[in-house]
């Protein structure tokens, strides 16, 4: 029985960060709202995005254009459409320790491919227009 309880305790931990609470739609967009939140991936600039009024946001990838959209609550999941992209993509915002991490959701289901969220800030993002400098 001992050994059944342990096996049970590591499948549970590998499928969900321990003490790694989901933020509530509200609790995100108290937050991001008016700011600029920048994420990395395994430690390496991934990409930015800043949060505008009306749950519209702008996304941009390291060294990529911006990419207007906007987000909503979907249960506890907050899920982006950007404009050339309408497929809904749904993140579980998570606290962890001192800091947040926004974890991937595909079929009300964590994937596993987690961002973490490095700094928030007040300034926007550079977003150069189109054809700058021609």
């Amino acid at each position: 029985m001992p050994r059944t309880a342990a096996l049970m305790t590591v499948l549970v931990l590998a499928t969900a960060p321990a003490g790694a609470e989901i933020v509530s739609p509200d609790a995100f967009e108290a937050l991001a709202q008016g700011r600029t939140l920048h994420f990395s991936l395994d430690g390496m600039p991934f990409g930015a995005e800043q949060f505008l009024p009306g749950r519209r946001s702008l996304w941009r990838f390291v060294g990529g254009a911006c990419e207007p959209g906007s987000w909503r609550a979907e249960g506890e999941a907050i899920c982006f459409v950007y404009d050339r992209e309408p497929t809904p993509m749904c993140w579980h915002f998570r606290r962890e320790g001192e800091g947040y991490a926004a974890w991937l959701v595909e079929d009300g289901a964590e994937t596993g491919f987690r961002l973490a969220l490095d700094a928030i800030g007040p300034a926007p993002l550079p977003c150069p227009g189109p054809d700058v400098g021609s």
